[in-house]
């Protein structure tokens, strides 16, 4: 079915003050950046903005959400990039993370703002929902390579997906991300090696 031109102008507006909101929470901070300042940079009028979000919080959501999206593409690719055994990949994923993670945009957005703003469950189901699948798809493969011993897979990826997004987040509020990046891989490396004790018991 081919896209109307108004399909396409709606999008092209929701696309312009996404671009915008992020701009703004970014160098402001969400509590300092006004729906005027996000219309304003969008070149687009308030009402705009309220046809396609009913609130500062909606567009944070939204924001959020893209951001969260575009980190799983950038740790899928890495793991797509390693030609290591499934160890080296889910190790590739974990670092891609931390890099992405550590960027201001997303460290502020993402890791400082939006918590004091979305729900704790909604931020936790858009985490679960983005970054779930990929870490049992790196389960699966420790598991078929005799690595990953009977635990139950959601539960493990659960964890281990919290493991990581806590480092990640104690790297947003330190004085020195690099040191506690550091930190939070040797204790990844230990469950890692933790989990494959379990297999080779088994």
């Amino acid at each position: 079915m081919a896209v109307t031109r108004r399909a396409l102008h709606v999008e092209d507006t929701r696309r312009a003050l996404l671009a915008a909101a992020r701009h703004e929470f970014a160098t402001r901070g969400y509590a300092q950046a006004s729906l005027d300042d996000i219309a304003a940079r969008a070149r687009l009028t308030k009402g705009a903005l309220y046809h396609h979000f009913a609130s500062k919080a909606a567009v944070l959501t939204a924001v959020y959400l893209e951001m969260e999206q575009e980190l799983a593409e950038r740790v899928a690719a890495a793991v797509a990039a390693s030609a290591g055994d499934a160890r080296a990949r889910l190790f590739a994923a974990v670092e891609a993370f931390f890099a992405a993670s550590a960027e201001p945009a997303y460290a502020r957005l993402v890791l400082r703002d939006a918590p004091g703003v979305l729900d704790r469950v909604e931020g936790r189901s858009i985490d679960h929902a983005i970054g779930l699948e990929l870490v049992s798809g790196l389960l699966v493969a420790l598991r078929a390579e005799g690595r990953l011993g009977p635990l139950p897979l959601d539960m493990t990826a659960r964890m281990l997906l919290a493991a990581v997004s806590e480092v990640a987040m104690s790297m947003a509020h330190a004085d020195d991300p690099a040191a506690v990046q550091a930190e939070g891989m040797a204790v990844i490396d230990a469950l890692i090696t933790g989990l494959e004790l379990v297999a080779r018991r088994a």
